[in-house]
């Protein structure tokens, strides 16, 4: 086991986050790719290509990165970064001429990489035959249900579903589809989607989609907050790098008004422990999303003092003990300056970890 350093920002045990449970005082922020790179490890392709990455290469370690590289080639992107979605999707934006165009394109590729891997299964060619008969492009998420995605060995259980489980009045996503919603009606849960900070659009958004001042959620009736956008009205996705820098001004613009950033947000967000699941420091996502929430919670705390959150990582490997040491010292004091603990796992262990460590919590055990 890791010692805990002088600062105590290194997390090797859960029990005080159970504290914060039991009270209602937890915020998973899940990520896009939490549940893309569960779907697409059935990729054969992708993970041949996985395995292809020198152990110690700095670039391409994750499906998401090979899935872009994919797209890339499909729309001829002319440049090297071509693993980097947020400047995929800028180039197509200013090629096209088209924002919204580009996010259809995109949602359209990963549907048709599922149906592709698909087509010639014996248990779900018909389901690829039935899908490629609509005549309107369906969710992706609809296409990744009826797919039966992701496919989890057996014995395994599904980690967006033990979240679900968890007594969490409110999540925060970035994802653009809504798996979360559904795992948390396959626990008989009422999810109330809130799609916050979000300008365009609104005329084609559901009412109740949009922020609700009056909203107190709970347990059973949890907020599912999408910070980029929802998969229903494709003009919302955040994806390109000028969507993001959008997102981020219109967010300090509008910090003020209720009908973007309800009040039951506002004040969660510095009073609860946030726990980051499935974020890449060096991706756009997590770039926005961080400096989004640390001005937040410490704009908001009244105080000066916020409740210690998590951000899940990798430990690198970056061949030279001395790099990897001194990378585990600069990664824990950027966490660290906005009170935010690291504990050294993937996602998914993580998961499992609170997942167990609750029920002994519940049980006494602890």
């Amino acid at each position: 086991m890791e010692t805990t350093d002088d600062k105590g920002m290194i997390i090797e045990n859960l029990d005080y986050l159970m504290r914060f449970m039991e009270s209602g005082r937890v915020i998973p922020v899940i990520s896009n790719s939490f549940r893309i790179e569960e779907i697409f490890r059935e990729d054969e392709e992708l993970f041949a290509l996985m395995a292809e990455v020198p152990q110690f290469y700095d670039e391409f370690h994750t499906f998401e990165q090979q899935l872009t590289k994919k797209w890339a080639d499909s729309i001829e992107y002319p440049m090297s970064d071509d693993h980097n979605l947020a400047r995929v999707a800028q180039y197509l934006q200013v090629e096209s001429g088209f924002a919204e165009g580009a996010r259809k394109q995109y949602v359209r590729f990963l549907i048709d990489r599922l149906l592709d891997i698909n087509e010639t299964d014996e248990k779900y060619k018909d389901v690829v035959a039935s899908l490629r008969k609509l005549s309107k492009t369906p969710l992706f998420s609809d296409v990744v249900t009826r797919l039966d995605y992701p496919r989890f060995m057996e014995g395994f259980d599904d980690p967006l579903q033990l979240l679900a489980k968890l007594p969490v009045k409110i999540y925060i996503t970035t994802s653009y589809s809504n798996f979360l919603e559904r795992a948390l009606e396959a626990e008989n849960k009422k999810p109330h989607t809130q799609l916050c900070f979000c300008k365009v659009g609104k005329t084609t958004i559901k009412a109740e989609h949009l922020p609700d001042r009056d909203f107190s959620p709970t347990d059973t009736s949890p907020a599912v907050v999408h910070l980029f956008g929802l998969e229903d009205y494709t003009n919302t996705l955040v994806l390109s790098e000028d969507d993001y820098i959008n997102f981020l001004l219109n967010a300090v613009e509008d910090i003020n008004l209720p009908d973007v950033y309800p009040s039951y947000l506002r004040g969660a967000l510095p009073e609860s422990s946030l726990i980051l699941l499935g974020y890449h420091l060096r991706d756009w996502d997590f770039r926005t999303l961080f400096r989004f929430i640390s001005k937040i919670r410490k704009t908001e705390s009244m105080d000066g003092e916020m409740a210690p959150s998590i951000a899940i990582q990798f430990k690198p490997s970056l061949g030279k003990k001395e790099n990897e040491a001194r990378s585990l010292k600069y990664l824990e004091k950027y966490f660290a300056k906005r009170n935010f603990k690291v504990k050294w796992a993937g996602t998914e262990e993580f998961v499992y970890e609170i997942w167990n460590t609750w029920n002994k919590y519940i049980q006494g055990q602890l």
